[in-house]
């Protein structure tokens, strides 16, 4: 702000001048005269007395008159000479004044241009120091908004810019300047802006006493009114994520307001007040810093506890003359630019055993403080030092003391400059921004915003903004360059090689700018020094500055630098001939290569010469023959391959199958099926041309040719054997289908004759694209979809639901909504949209739901050839009686009487089929049970060493072992072969068991079986013991 001088008013009073007689002190002669005739008068009256004395007094009297002229006469000679002399003296001191003005003015002279060449030097030494900063203007849509209104506050965030303006608007911008949204949010000037962390909500404040809150991301919009101004507004930084909703605000009304959502809605809690207006509040985590008439505060919203109390000096501008800049560095340091003095305070937790009750845990300690020549419009962290926004004013103190009139004088102020200024108030760098309007603005009109991720810096002022930003590596090498500091930036970026690199120089680029500014000043043996250095072992780069020296005729101070191994160069160094055939005769210069052999000339040299000469005219059939025929006798018929392909020759592969060269082709599957593409082309074309002279009408074809021609269905069942895409198909090992498919991506029609002709090859070979080819098949081959959607199992249902549903594929639609399940919607879109009654049927058929069912019965009942169709083709999944019960009486069905005829046949026929299925069943019955009933009768075999399954003995026991007056050992073998003693199978019950006599001589058969038949009634049914127990152990297994 300049400064505007103290006009005082002012009083001018008018003094009466006094004039005060003063008596003569020289006499004229006159006066002298008249004197002398009043003494004659006397002496003629005195006559009488005598005439001697009167003759006396006549003598005397002419004596005087004589001396008296003497006198008059030498005192007129004397005041001559006394003025000869002073204007003598004053020549003289005028002399002296013109000499001494006239060495004065040399001295200024002199001073004036040793002042110059001082500023001269400064700026020379100003210009040659780099910037430590880069600016650029933002355009895009900024200029059109700040046409017609005005900025008045600006905020930055992750995700976007924001603008608000004198006329309530609140501009979203991306960072290039382009609007994305815009909200009326208020009346008046919007003061302030706040975004929260996540950049989904916005809140801005505004004169007019509201505070805005909008989602950029929904539709939520709140308004809080407050009365009054509101000067500043800061919401949570986790707002989007809190459930409380904090934000907190402040302005004319001199209160901190905190508003919070509760239980019961949005509440009000005055944090402080009473001390003036509030113009700057900035939260970051826990903390929150604000600014008023007395000074800066910190709140802790943990603790609830306003930590501490910054003041502003008592000398310094009213607070509403130079608002108050705060930023947050990092979570517990804040920065505090207010007016002329700077101040860092940093938030520091007391220790546990000087923490008292009532009192904060935490306190401030001010770190750095120092005043500055300048006003602080904006303030933020660069990295250990500070960047300062300064408002240029001739004097500080001048400017605190105006007075409201005085204020409206403006003067034109200065440009404002951006300021780095270290701990110890020493500037680092300064640069001065031209903002449109700098000339108008006071300090509180710029706007000063920092994005931390970034270290961006934004500038703006009401018709302007401009973003900052540090300066790079490669921002330095450009500097160098542009002051053709070559040698130091050739430097710079070899030292960046260790650490990866510039991103935007590399050093041979640089290092061949440098040869080229060596040679346009003619310093060829230093040029040449270099070329090792920076050349290297670029064999390309050696020839072509050695051309360099060669068209300046200095290779003498370049040959002794020339390299004979690593790298080796090309004889056309040496030779320096140009094939006067690729210049003007193409023809022969295919025939030329042909019949020369290879070893005449440098065959790479010529492939790379005719290459060169073919990027100018890509179609030039003749230099793509003859660089096929040199990489051809050069060995290479890989990259001959290429050429081939564009040139269409039938034989290529032959060529490919001959020398295995698939890998040669992986990256041409675009070629490769635009030569199938071609091959029928040709082939359609030449039976065109058959038909048409068979039919005389070549004139009405070549005219229809002129027409777009419909798609052709068969061109894709012919591209399909094509020999390219069957190379490719039978080959997937040496040609990977991963390889292939993201090639013709850009080609949708070619990739769908290539995916097709792999799946007829095997429908497990592409799995990975078929979600891809449901799509391709929907748009190319739709005929062929639902035979694909029901071959393969690779596909996402609903991905292929949804292709089929935006082209209107009615049955590939039901067929899906019947693997997803959904057979109601499937059915109803067969009803609908096919109105196929036998379809319909089929579907209910395949999904045997009951439910089905009735959805198409309850469908078809006012709808005569529906209840038809059902009639004739409902077969055994309904019951037919249901069926026409549920008629509506009255209805009308055509063909009614063969449809009946045709159930009651059908039903005859079943209950024969049913009949004969029952007789057969109960006769297979009989024999099975026959069958068991022999096999049961059947004995089973056991030998001595058969064991008893419980203890593990013998089942017989030895004769020895036999002791009269025991019983005879009893054994029972079930028909899983397991056999057990009646005493170990009856361990729980011998006392009943039943015995047998000891005597074996009186055992008859009778009383075996006799004792068999107790056993048998003893045990009853009950199963083998060990099977039972196994099975138990195998349930409990699972």
């Amino acid at each position: 702000m300049s400064s505007i001088p103290e006009l005082g008013g002012i009083s001018a009073t008018s003094n009466d001048s006094v004039t005060q007689k003063q008596p003569n002190v020289f006499t004229s002669h006159s006066d002298l005269n008249k004197h002398d005739e009043h003494a004659a008068d006397s002496r003629n009256s005195e006559e009488d007395d005598g005439e001697k004395e009167k003759e006396k007094k006549e003598e005397d009297k002419e004596e005087d008159e004589q001396e008296k002229e003497e006198e008059e006469e030498e005192e007129e000679e004397e005041e001559e000479e006394e003025e000869e002399e002073e204007e003598e003296e004053e020549e003289e001191e005028e002399q002296g004044e013109e000499e001494e003005d006239e060495e004065e003015e040399e001295e200024e002279e002199e001073e004036d241009e040793e002042e110059e060449e001082e500023e001269d030097e400064e700026e020379e030494e100003e210009e040659d120091e780099e910037p430590k900063l880069n600016y650029q203007r933002l355009g895009a849509g900024i200029g059109d908004m700040l046409k017609k209104d005005s900025a008045s506050a600006t905020t930055v965030s992750e995700r976007f810019l924001a603008m608000g303006t004198h006329w309530g608007v609140v501009h979203i911008m991306d960072f290039e300047g382009n609007e994305n949204q815009k909200f009326q949010a208020h009346q008046a000037t919007v003061n302030d802006l706040s975004v929260d962390l996540d950049g989904e909500y916005i809140a801005s404040a505004s004169d007019d006493g509201k505070v805005v809150i909008n989602g950029l991301f929904q539709s939520e919009n709140q308004v809080f009114n407050y009365k009054r101004p509101v000067k500043a507004v800061a919401l949570e930084p986790h707002y989007a994520r809190s459930n409380s909703r904090q934000f907190v605000s402040g302005g004319m009304a001199g209160q901190l307001i905190l508003n919070e959502k509760g239980w019961l809605g949005n509440r009000d809690v005055i944090l402080h007040s009473g001390e003036g207006p509030i113009y700057a509040i900035k939260w970051r985590g826990n903390l929150i810093a604000w600014s008023n008439d007395l000074g800066v505060k910190i709140y802790d919203t943990t603790t609830e506890q306003r930590i501490t109390f910054i003041d502003r000096p008592g000398s310094s501008p009213r607070a509403d003359l130079f608002k108050c800049r705060l930023c947050w560095r990092n979570d517990v340091e804040l920065l505090i630019g207010w007016a002329a003095l700077v101040k860092i305070a940093v938030v520091k937790s007391r220790p546990k055993d000087q923490i008292k009750a009532g009192f904060p845990a935490q306190y401030v300690e001010i770190t750095t403080m120092f005043q500055t020549d300048f006003i602080v419009c904006g303030i933020a962290p660069f990295k250990d030092m500070l960047l300062l926004m300064a408002y240029v004013v001739d004097d500080i103190d001048e400017i605190a003391h105006v007075t409201g009139a005085e204020r409206n004088v403006r003067k034109l102020a200065k440009r404002p400059e951006l300021r780095i200024i270290n701990a110890y108030n020493e500037e680092i760098s300064s640069d001065a921004l031209t903002l449109h309007g700098y000339a108008h603005y006071q300090a509180n009109d710029y706007m000063f915003e920092y994005l931390t991720s970034q270290d961006m810096f934004y500038i703006g002022s009401p018709k302007d903004l401009v973003v900052a930003k540090e300066r790079d590596l490669d921002d330095h090498i450009e500097w160098l360059m542009e002051r053709e500091r070559y040698e130091e930036a050739l430097g710079h970026a070899r030292e960046a090689q260790v650490y990866g690199g510039s991103k935007r120089f590399n050093a041979s680029e640089i290092g061949q700018k440098y040869l080229g500014w060596l040679l346009d000043r003619n310093e060829y043996g230093k040029a040449a020094e270099q070329c090792p250095s920076i050349l290297g072992q670029d064999a390309e780069l050696w020839e072509h500055w050695i051309y360099a020296f060669a068209g300046a005729r200095q290779l003498k101070a370049i040959a002794g630098y020339i390299p004979f191994k690593e790298p080796t160069l090309s004889s056309t160094i040496y030779e320096l001939v140009l094939n006067h055939f690729l210049l003007h005769d193409h023809q022969s210069l295919f025939k030329t290569v042909k019949s020369f052999p290879p070893g005449l000339y440098n065959i790479q040299n010529v492939i790379a010469a005719v290459e060169d000469r073919l990027k100018k005219d890509k179609d030039n059939v003749l230099l793509m023959e003859s660089l096929a025929e040199l990489y051809t006798r050069d060995g290479r018929a890989d990259r001959a391959l290429e050429y081939f392909l564009r040139l269409r020759r039938p034989n290529v592969f032959d060529l490919i199958r001959g020398h295995d060269l698939f890998s040669a082709v992986r990256d041409k599957a675009v070629l490769l099926m635009e030569f199938d593409q071609y091959l029928y082309d040709q082939e359609k074309k030449k039976r065109e041309e058959a038909r048409a002279k068979e039919s005389d009408k070549a004139k009405d074809m070549s005219e229809k040719a002129e027409i777009p021609q419909p798609h052709d269905p068969t061109a894709e069942e012919e591209l399909v054997k094509g020999p390219a895409v069957q190379l490719m198909v039978q080959h997937t090992e040496e040609i990977p289908i991963k390889r292939v498919v993201p090639q013709l991506k850009s080609h949708p029609r070619l990739l769908h004759i290539y995916l097709d002709a792999l799946f007829l090859r095997d429908p497990h070979l592409s799995f990975e694209f078929h979600d891809l080819q449901v799509v391709l098949y929907a748009d190319y081959a739709p005929g062929k979809l639902i035979d694909f959607l029901r071959a393969s199992n690779y596909y996402s249902l609903e991905k292929a639901y949804r292709a089929c549903e935006q082209r209107d594929l009615v049955p590939e639609m039901v067929f899906l909504l019947g693997r997803m399940g959904n057979n109601k919607k499937a059915l109803m879109l067969i009803i609908e949209r096919l109105g196929d009654v036998e379809r319909a049927i089929n579907f209910a058929k395949e999904q045997n739901d009951d439910d089905l069912w009735e959805d198409l019965l309850k469908y078809s009942m006012d709808k005569p050839h529906f209840i038809r169709g059902l009639l004739q083709n409902v077969g055994t999944e309904i019951d037919p009686i249901r069926l026409i019960r549920r008629i509506p009486n009255g209805l009308a069905i055509p063909d009614l009487r063969p449809a009946l005829l045709k159930i009651l046949q059908d039903f005859n026929l079943q209950m024969s089929l049913r009949e004969g299925c029952r007789r057969i069943l109960v006769s297979d019955s009989v024999a099975m049970a026959d069958q068991l009933q022999r096999s049961q009768k059947r004995g089973i075999s056991c030998s001595e060493e058969t064991l008893c399954a419980r203890c593990q003995e013998p089942i017989f026991i030895a004769g020895e072992n036999r002791l009269p007056g025991t019983s005879i050992s009893t054994f029972v073998m079930f028909f899983c072969r397991h056999a057990y003693h009646d005493r170990c199978l009856f361990m729980d019950d011998q006392d009943t068991m039943p015995k047998m006599k000891s005597t074996l001589a009186k055992v008859t058969l009778r009383a075996k079986a006799n004792h068999a038949a107790l056993v048998r009634s003893k045990r009853g049914r009950t199963p083998c013991p060990l099977c039972v127990d196994q099975a138990k152990v195998d349930i409990s297994a699972r």
